[in-house]
């Protein structure tokens, strides 16, 4: 009993799945009836007889298909049958296999399989994970009239349900089946299988794959009285595959896309790979986390982000435990899952830690949240420090090797005291999350807070838009884009000059390093202007005022000390995040031109085609070949090659926001969620509500910085959006956005400034398109279509 089918079958049964009664003819005996020398009676007069070689049905070769089976062979011929099926192991074919697969050929008669037959209404196979496109949460199950010989030795057309695993939801192609084995077919039309059938199928299938630790390929048939299994064995083709290969990783780009959409060049990666490794880090340290944990611990700080097609994706899996190096994890899990915009939580147990061992941290925590102004204030300090003398620099000016060092230079005076921004960062993450648990006005509490340094690039463009509107002339040359004309007044020029000095390196998708900056394109900057001027800004309601007196007089008196508390904070730290988000703008501005001006002499070098190329390698490539530690030398090749990737990335960017990938991550993994989640649909729009108010009116789809940026008081949608958009918002009237979480950048600058958002509105772009109407209900979340 235990080789090859047999075994399968004993298991089966053991664990028990209904399997027809079986007994084995064991390589030393001769071929004996059913109830003769001691083997089991089976009822019936007729009997299945198949193989059953050592290795038949196993991980790495199956056999499928090289021996012979015998199916309705009466009681009087089984032992003809054995013998036969004996024979058929030295054919010309299972010789061939054997050799193949470097299995030995055994002397031995063959052990054989005698098992009772069933009268099938209904069979054939199913697999627990779908053979063609290898995706492990899809069974596929083959169905026919009858006996599954006619599907698998005689070709005979048959229906295919493919069963969701998540939701056990069916996708049926049903055929005509005019022919069968064993029965009559009445209506060759009708479904082979009823969805009660099929979903009882599955789920014993589901079982047997759990049982045997890899996904399945299982034989089946019905009769009158139901299910049975007639055998099992492993997907020789995939057993690589899903979750049998390990490594398990959960990838998601809710929150992160905020910063980096869509296809994200080489060169950048490197980049935010290099700087989240060093902050995280950072941030272990100075929240007291042992020196030797956070060594423990230096794959997971080097590996909180993935690239996928081009896309740059958290892993998750190292997210989560980063925060359970830190007390009170469930919970602090949970409002990092919220800041963050995750849509599915993962379950991941908390470590237990002795209270003992724990003081320490609690200790720093607590340190470090009396001490959080005064670490702020200082980053703030250092950072314009250094800020303003780097701003400074003619970066055309420097040899490679001190373009080099200046980079070295910034990871070294920012990167390295990047404390107090991931700092507040976990505070805002506990006091946003404890605020919303207190009350279901904390979007309307955090309105309005004012300082927030990013809205005052807008602000400035308000002034400038200002001056124009009383000047015909100016106006008109704003209106019709033509800055050459309106530089002609010299105030304006004045100012337009000192906007691009100040906030010239900032653009949409201006941390992409690869993306230019509005100083090289002066032209949408007009573009911001002139929606200024036929847009007239209105001044907003007070909701923060309104929002405070109701939640005050919902709270009872030792619940309003705690919320006033944790209101304070909240607002102070959401308003520093942001504050020092926009240091984190400035530094990529500079490193962008660092990287700029490599490519500019590289390709002077004849080293590279052109400057853009450069952003196709990655940093330590570039300063590798600076180094002499280069691995290749040929910078133009290897730039080609990426470049090639990369375009055939963004001509087919279809990937999920979400999934899971098992074995190498870049290897037999389709980058598809496992959830089966539905997208948004016309028949209901909802996502996170954001910034309060309802507002009804034609939209504005804006899916890049290339594409038409006027707007009049239009609804803005986009799939999502970045520091560099809030010139944009004084002109429109609402912000739906597609991607993005509470504590997103849009969020925060959207309810600063009063305008009703939502974010995380899934399939909106797909939904919507420019001039559709709708209404936003800002408080709710909920999007009606007109």
């Amino acid at each position: 009993m235990g080789s090859g089918k047999a075994a399968n079958l004993a298991k089966l049964a053991q664990l028990g799945f209904r399997v027809p009664a079986f007994y084995v003819e064991e390589s030393g005996h001769p071929a004996r009836l059913p109830g003769a020398g001691g083997t089991p009676a089976l009822q019936g007069e007729l009997f299945a007889v198949r193989s059953s070689a050592v290795g038949e049905d196993a991980a790495g070769a199956s056999f499928a298909g090289m021996h012979e089976s015998f199916l309705n062979v009466p009681r009087s011929e089984i032992a003809s049958a054995i013998e036969k099926v004996r024979a058929s192991a030295y054919s010309e074919r299972a010789l061939a296999y054997r050799k193949e697969h470097g299995i030995a050929i055994d002397d031995q008669p063959m052990p054989v399989i005698v098992q009772q037959m069933i009268h099938s209404q209904t069979s054939g196979v199913v697999f627990t994970a779908n053979p063609t496109t290898q995706d492990t949460n899809e069974i596929v199950i083959s169905a026919l009239f009858g006996l599954g010989e006619g599907l698998v030795s005689q070709g005979f057309d048959a229906d295919t349900f493919v069963v969701q695993k998540s939701d056990l939801s069916i996708h049926a192609e049903i055929v005509e089946k005019k022919e069968a084995v064993g029965v009559r077919v009445e209506n060759p039309n009708a479904p082979s299988l009823t969805d009660e059938q099929v979903r009882e199928l599955a789920k014993t299938s589901i079982a047997i794959e759990n049982a045997f630790g890899t996904p399945q390929d299982i034989e089946f048939a019905f009769d009158a009285n139901g299910l049975w299994i007639l055998q099992a064995r492993p997907i020789t083709t995939i057993e690589e595959y899903g979750p049998a290969a390990g490594n398990r990783l959960l990838w998601d780009n809710s929150n992160i896309v905020e910063s980096f959409s869509g296809v994200t060049s080489p060169m950048t990666f490197s980049v935010i790979r290099r700087a989240y490794a060093i902050v995280y880090r950072l941030f272990a340290q100075v929240m007291g986390i042992p020196e030797r944990v956070v060594k423990e611990n230096k794959y997971v700080f080097e590996n909180t982000l993935g690239l996928f097609r081009g896309q740059v994706f958290y892993n998750l899996l190292n997210w989560y435990a980063m925060v359970r190096l830190f007390p009170g994890y469930e919970q602090n899990r949970k409002f990092m899952e919220s800041m963050m915009g995750v849509r599915e939580t993962t379950a991941a147990p908390e470590q237990k830690t002795s209270r003992l061992a724990m003081l320490p941290l609690v200790w720093r925590l607590m340190r470090n949240f009396a001490r959080i102004n005064k670490l702020t204030a200082e980053f703030e300090a250092n950072f314009k420090t250094h800020y303003d003398r780097w701003s400074s620099i003619d970066f055309d000016a420097l040899r490679p090797h001190e373009l080099m060092q200046l980079y070295y230079e910034f990871e070294d005076r920012v990167l390295w005291s990047w404390r107090a921004p991931i700092i507040n960062d976990f505070f805002v993450m506990i006091f946003y999350g404890t605020l919303k648990k207190l009350t279901p006005l904390h979007n309307d509490l955090l309105s309005g807070e004012g300082g927030i340094e990013s809205t005052e690039p807008a602000k400035m463009l308000l002034r400038i838009a200002d001056l124009a509107r009383p000047n015909d002339a100016l106006r008109d040359a704003i209106t019709r884009g033509d800055l050459k004309a309106a530089r002609v007044h010299e105030k304006f020029a004045q100012q337009f000059d000192r906007y691009m000095e100040l906030y010239g390196f900032r653009g949409m998708n201006e941390l992409k390093l690869e993306e230019p900056p509005l100083r090289d394109r002066p032209d949408v900057v007009l573009s911001f202007i002139r929606n200024y001027l036929v847009n007239e800004v209105k001044a907003q309601p007070d909701v923060r005022a309104q929002a405070e007196a109701r939640a005050f007089a919902e709270l009872s008196f030792p619940k309003k000390i705690a919320f006033r508390f944790v209101l304070k904070r909240a607002r102070t730290g959401v308003r520093n995040r942001e504050n020092m988000r926009f240091a984190r703008t400035r530094i990529f501005g500079l490193v962008r031109e660092v990287v700029r001006a490599m490519g500019r002499r590289l390709t002077e070098e004849h080293i590279l085609d052109s400057p853009g190329d450069v952003f196709y390698l990655g940093l330590e490539e570039l300063w590798d070949y600076v180094k002499g530690t280069a691995l290749t030398t040929d910078l133009r090749g290897l730039a080609a090659l990426r470049k090639k990737e990369f375009d055939e990335y963004r001509a087919n960017p279809d990937i999920d926001e979400r999934f899971e990938t098992f074995g190498m991550a870049h290897n037999r993994n389709r980058f598809r969620s496992r959830s089966g989640a539905a997208a948004a649909s016309a028949a209901g729009i909802t996502g996170i509500a954001c910034s309060p108010g309802i507002v009804t009116g034609p939209v504005k789809v804006l899916r890049s910085p290339n594409d038409d940026l006027r707007l009049n008081g239009e609804i803005l949608v986009a799939e999502r959006t970045d520091p560099g958009w809030v010139p944009l918002y004084p002109s429109i009237s609402g912000l739906l956005i597609e991607r993005g979480s509470i504590l997103s950048h849009s969020a925060i600058v959207a309810r600063e400034m009063g305008i009703p958002t939502i974010v995380g509105i899934r399939g909106l772009t797909q939904l919507v398109k420019t001039d559709d109407v709708v209404t936003m209900d800002g408080s709710t979340g909920v999007v009606e279509l007109h």
